[in-house]
Formats: C-alpha cells, structure tokens, sequence
C-alpha cells in the first residue's frame, strides 16, 4: 500500500485513535481522515494535517461518504464500560456500528480493514488459563459485557471477512500510556496518585500503546488477511501493576484485594453513587469478577509475525508517570 493510501480513522480522537495517527504520519502517510465524535472537545493544533469529520459509526449514510474516500479503513472505534446499564448501547454501537462499516467497505470496495478488537472478546473461561487466538468467547462468569460487545463486533468483521473484505484483526491487552487522565487506563494513574485503595486479585496482559499502534501501521504494509492478534507484552497481576505505577508517583500503593463481602459491599456503593450522580461506577460485579482471573495472554503469534520485541512493561509505566506528574504540576500552576 503506498504512501499516499487514504485512510480513515474511526475512533481517532480516542485514546489508542490519537496514537495511532501519530504512529501513521511518522511513517509519512499523509492522506488521514479521523472520525470523531466530539470536535467541539478536540484540540486540531495538536494534529496537523489531518481532516476531521464528526459523526460516529451508526450513521450509515456517513459511513458511505467516508468510506467512498478511502483505500485502508483502522476501526478503533470503542465504547468502553463494565457497568450494565451501558449494555444496550455497548451492544448497540459493536453490532449496529461495525456492521455498518464493514457494509460500506464492501460497498465501495475497500482495499483492507483493520479492526482493533480486544483480548475481552476472547473471553476467559477459566479462573487460571493461557489465552491463544485459537479461542472463542463462551459467556462465563469471568467475561464481560464489554468483551460481549468486542466478540460481536468481531463477528461483523469475519462476516465482511467471508464476503470477500480483506481484515486484520488486532487483540490488544490492557494498553498503557499517557492520554486522557479521566479515561481508558490512563485515569489509573490519577486515581493511584488521590488513593485508589483497591486492586483486582487477578493477573492479565499489558502492552504499551506505542507498540500497539505501531504494529497496526506495520500491518498495512504486510499481506495479512483473515488473521487475528493478540497484542500484549507481559503477564503482571493487577497488584503488581498498580504497586509500580504508585512507586512511580511516589503514592501509597492500592492494599484492599477486590474479593468477598467487602468487594460486593463496596460494588453497591459504588452502584449507589453512579445512580445518584449519573456517573459511571468504578467497580461493579463485573469488574470484580473478571479482575479475580489470572489470565496469560500468549503473544507468540504478533511477535513471529512482526518481529517486535514489545517494550517493557515497566519502563512504559515510568515514562508515563513522568507525563502525568508533568501534567499535574502544569494543572497547580
């Protein structure tokens, strides 16, 4: 694919989104169009050359009007939330919104689909288990409906797939870096550095979001077609994780284990406080439970196929304390 492909980004302002146009315009593409919900909250002098749409992936007269004008589509377009008042939206945005893209990239004829999945549409069957791509999600106990969401839009994608779309299919872990501070993962960083006090007991994969998106843009030069990946560095527990990122900061460390009747009392405080605050709920029944799994994720498949040596768990959660104490003596200033 060359140089000057069109690409449209769904999902662009977001948190891996922002990556990876940074990752495709240090490559030298220059022909990137970001679909975004909000442009009234998106700052454009941080992105230059980039033609912005707003608009989101159920609009499918929008779909075919972008679309129209693009030789590769990345979808990275993502809901994200383990509270299940969301579930009809999650669902709603996964089947309805995918389906709409990959219709219109059949349509028009699109050269190849990236789709930025999750290692949550895997699922996790097992309170101790390593996950390959080989898996299907089975709906246990452990999975949420995020992952729900994540399977059904992958479906869409292998259906397209079948139809004669050419896709990619990546499985990112839990990815870090610096973005916004109130969402994704990047607001674990805020709410260790105030005193989170809580920790799931489980263990999971984590990759940095530099190496995320730089696998997705290696992708576009490489004859992938019909195959998933799993994207992830390294098997730490959550107790390990957050007791770096609060060494880091130089914070006390999380010390409650989410299990038994503490957890569940505090899952409907936290439900209470949602409910009378509109917000959403930082721990639910959800999140416990998929949080209480040690779950090894095997990135033997990304790392034969595009020869990266990920990078290091720890060093990515030093770098990104670094910007966020650097963003929070900017605040008090």
């Amino acid at each position: 694919m060359p140089k000057n492909s069109r690409i449209l980004i769904t999902g662009a302002s977001g948190f891996l989104g922002t990556y990876i146009i940074k990752a495709l315009q240090l490559q030298g593409y220059s022909h990137i169009t970001g679909l975004t919900r909000n442009l009234a909250v998106l700052n454009k002098n941080n992105y230059p050359e980039i033609t912005w749409v707003e608009g989101n992936i159920l609009d499918m007269p929008l779909m075919l009007e972008l679309v129209e004008k693009a030789d590769i589509i990345i979808n990275s377009a993502a809901e994200v939330s383990f509270s299940i008042k969301h579930k009809k939206r999650l669902l709603k945005i996964a089947v309805d919104g995918t389906a709409n893209l990959v219709n219109a990239a059949l349509d028009k004829g699109v050269q190849k689909f990236i789709h930025v999945s999750s290692v949550a549409a895997i699922g996790r069957r097992k309170p101790d288990e390593t996950i390959t791509e080989d898996m299907i999600f089975s709906h246990s106990k452990y999975d949420t409906t995020y992952g729900l969401s994540k399977f059904l839009a992958e479906q869409e994608v292998w259906r397209a797939h079948v139809e004669g779309l050419n896709v990619t299919i990546f499985n990112p872990s839990m990815i870090i870096g610096a973005g916004d501070w109130e969402k994704s993962t990047a607001q674990l960083w805020k709410k260790i550095y105030h005193g989170l006090a809580w920790f799931g007991t489980g263990t999971t994969g984590w990759v940095a979001a530099t190496d995320v998106s730089d696998i997705i843009v290696q992708s576009i030069q490489m004859e992938t077609n019909g195959e998933r990946y799993i994207l992830s560095a390294e098997n730490k527990s959550y107790k390990e994780v957050f007791a770096s990122i609060a060494k880091t900061l130089d914070k006390r460390p999380p010390t409650k284990p989410l299990i038994g009747f503490a957890a569940k009392a505090m899952a409907f405080v936290e439900f209470i406080r949602s409910a009378l605050t509109n917000s959403t709920p930082i721990i639910t029944k959800e999140t416990i439970e998929s949080t209480s799994v040690n779950s090894r994720y095997d990135n033997e498949k990304s790392k034969q196929t595009f020869g990266i040596q990920y990078k290091d768990i720890y060093q990515t959660i030093k770098e990104t304390s670094t910007q966020f104490l650097d963003h929070v003596h900017r605040e008090m200033m």
